[in-house]
């Protein structure tokens, strides 16, 4: 996936210059740049005692069409429960192993806060964070 932008090199392309009467000239150069989409963080682990963690997430991506943020864990059983808040978007992670945690809408860098909170779990808990790209 690569952006475009409109520029086209005169030193590449010579019949692209030219001069004005003015004695003013013009040039245009082209190139592309590619979509680049990361999130870092380690893998969160949660004590089956329960409880909550807390930490932060550094997310960048240049992609105008944004991404969307996922979490990968172990299938929850029955009565098990786990809140992850992403930066304000809270939801509940899914029983399967797979779940949409939130959505980007275009460019972004930084860091954002995580926190997960849980409730009935049988055994601990690995979350990992990762994107897919829009």
């Amino acid at each position: 996936m690569l952006r475009h932008i409109a520029i086209i090199a005169a030193i590449a392309f010579p019949t692209a210059a030219h001069a004005n009467s003015d004695g003013s000239a013009g040039a245009q150069i082209s190139l592309s740049v590619p979509e680049i989409c990361q999130l870092e963080t380690s893998e969160i682990f949660v004590d089956a005692s329960g409880g909550s963690v807390s930490g932060t997430v550094f997310e960048m991506c240049n992609s105008g069409r944004g991404f969307r943020v996922m979490a990968s864990h172990r299938t929850l059983v029955g009565g098990e429960q786990v809140q992850i808040n992403y930066d304000g978007e809270v939801r509940q992670l899914d029983s399967s192993g797979i779940s949409d945690i939130a959505y980007r809408s275009g460019p972004t860098v930084g860091n954002v806060p995580v926190t997960i909170q849980t409730s009935g779990l049988v055994q601990n808990i690995a979350i990992s964070l990762g994107l897919a790209a829009i």
